[in-house]
């Protein structure tokens, strides 16, 4: 699924529209950064799911997949600010 985020942290990732999964439901994704050409694989458990959002609570983070999520974090925040 394609799906926007609306928030991105390292704890974890809303999304905009409906839920398409249940709260408590793990869910594996893939964290794209387009505008950097990366993505980060990521395990999580659904927290909240509404006819508006859907959050996610990443779930055993490896110390890589923490990394490259804060790189990317910040490299997006660096150039939507250039």
């Amino acid at each position: 699924l394609a799906r926007t985020l609306e928030d991105l942290s390292l704890g974890g990732c809303k999304f905009a529209g409906p839920a398409w999964e249940e709260p408590g439901q793990p869910v594996a994704l893939v964290i794209s950064f387009p505008a950097l050409a990366a993505t980060v694989p990521v395990m999580g458990v659904v927290v909240r799911s509404g006819l508006g959002d859907m959050a996610v609570r990443f779930a055993n983070l490896s110390d890589e997949q923490r990394a490259a999520l804060r790189k990317h974090i910040a490299d997006s925040q660096e150039a939507a600010g250039a």
